[in-house]
């Protein structure tokens, strides 16, 4: 079986979201037959490193990839799509720019027009269970770009409640669907905590719910269990990710 080789994309524009978040549009002919819709959709995305005016990247092999010799291997980190536009060709991913920027970070806070990057094949999707009686999101801001993606999926007129911690008031963000948005503000305390305080002291709609769950690991896995344990969703209707760790 073939493996498919990584797409190289140039920048076509970049701006700044919130004071610690920058969107990336990217586009380029290799964009042709993406297939990037959908909520959740996430890429691998292959950075170069210092010296490289673009990343290297594998050719697709039947015997898997085939990495160029004598080139230095890119940084490779998990994204998740954030918009993309067929139409115009244009593929959007946000960064959030963490202190002591990754590579990943560094080179979203630098990407000017022209710059390339490597993007593969997106994986995984999020499909909202048309039985549901409510639907609940829950996420911090490294799952703010799926969590929009997931929150336009949602079908209209089922209750939906999202909650989602953020480090303050000015990294709040206009997010799509008709879901009741609930922002928890982190300041100087330990990342997941106001969260979990959040999702455990709210009141849930009545009925068989749905819920979709990203961010720093542990708060997900402690959520994922009061889901399950204390609220009684069923295990096949809470889809939980951990997408980083505090420590």
């Amino acid at each position: 079986m073939t493996t498919t080789a990584p797409r190289l994309l140039q920048v076509r524009r970049s701006e700044r979201i919130t004071p610690r978040m920058v969107r990336v549009t990217l586009g380029g002919e290799e964009l042709a037959g993406f297939g990037g819709e959908g909520p959740d959709r996430r890429i691998k995305m292959f950075f170069p490193v210092p010296g490289q005016d673009r990343p290297a990247v594998p050719r697709a092999t039947s015997g898997g990839p085939l990495w160029p010799t004598g080139e230095r291997r890119p940084a490779i980190r998990t994204y998740t799509v954030r918009r993309f536009d067929p139409g115009s060709g244009e593929l959007d991913v946000d960064f959030v720019l963490h202190e002591g920027h990754g590579p990943a970070a560094a080179w979203a806070r630098d990407a000017r027009p022209g710059s390339w990057v490597g993007v593969s094949e997106p994986g995984g999707r999020f499909e909202p269970d048309p039985a549901a009686e409510f639907h609940v999101v829950i996420g911090d801001e490294t799952a703010l770009p799926a969590v929009a993606t997931v929150l336009d999926a949602l079908p209209p007129g089922v209750p939906a409640l999202a909650f989602l911690e953020v480090a303050d008031s000015g990294e709040e963000q206009d997010l799509p669907g008709a879901a009741d948005v609930r922002w928890v503000h982190r300041g100087d305390r330990e990342p997941g905590t106001p969260l979990t305080e959040a999702v455990r002291a709210a009141t849930f709609p009545a009925g068989a719910g749905q819920a979709w769950l990203s961010g720093e690991s542990a708060c997900v896995r402690d959520l994922r269990k009061h889901l399950l344990d204390d609220r009684g969703l069923d295990r096949r209707r809470v889809y939980a990710t951990g997408y980083w760790r505090a420590r």
